[in-house]
């Protein structure tokens, strides 16, 4: 019976290479920095996405229509990207744009883009965010993720270049929503569509 519990031993360590749980647990290790160090910079692009979007607003020549009273609320509405929107409430806490007070909504149907401002539709859904863009109307300055052609009507859009997040905008697309894009802002555009 001694014999059989010996041999038992021994063919278990024969099965199991020596070091394997080290590598499993530096491969788990691994795995979860890399999840960690991607959830950072997931955060890190939100938090840039939306002082963006707080910022662009000042760089918009608006219709006198789009605010009747000087406490009207200047409203950014976001869709598709709840960390964006979390980050915006952050930032604009307290503060205003242009005299008027920021408000922050989260956007789930064209209905409520009307009172808008700013809409930026964010997400992987393709297909609803261009229904969604082609939905809303007049002097909403809409801002989309990807370039001119991925994202018909969008006035600006983010762009990656280089692992940094960058903007670029359609002169067209801002004529057609009634909206004159500042040049301080499209001197910094990575791109500008309709010069």
């Amino acid at each position: 019976m001694a014999g059989l519990s010996a041999l038992m031993r021994t063919t278990r360590r024969v099965g199991r290479a020596p070091g394997r749980p080290r590598r499993l647990a530096l491969l788990a290790w691994l795995l979860a920095s890399l999840a960690s160090l991607a959830q950072a910079q997931g955060a890190r692009e939100a938090a840039i996405k939306a002082a963006f979007l707080y910022k662009f607003g000042s760089f918009v020549e608006w219709p006198a229509a789009s605010f009747p009273a000087p406490s009207t609320p200047f409203v950014i509405g976001i869709y598709g990207d709840e960390q964006v929107a979390q980050e915006l409430s952050q930032i604009t806490q307290g503060r205003d744009i242009d005299g008027h007070p920021v408000s922050v909504q989260r956007v789930h149907d064209s209905e409520e883009a009307a009172a808008l401002h700013i809409l930026f539709a964010g997400g992987a859904r393709d297909a609803r965010i261009r229904e969604l863009l082609a939905a809303v109307r007049g002097p909403v300055l809409t801002v989309t993720e990807g370039g001119v052609g991925a994202r018909p009507g969008a006035v600006l859009f983010f762009l990656q270049d280089e692992g940094r997040v960058r903007f670029g905008a359609s002169l067209t697309a801002a004529a057609a929503r009634g909206l004159k894009l500042s040049a301080r802002l499209l001197e910094v555009a990575q791109m500008v569509e309709g010069r």
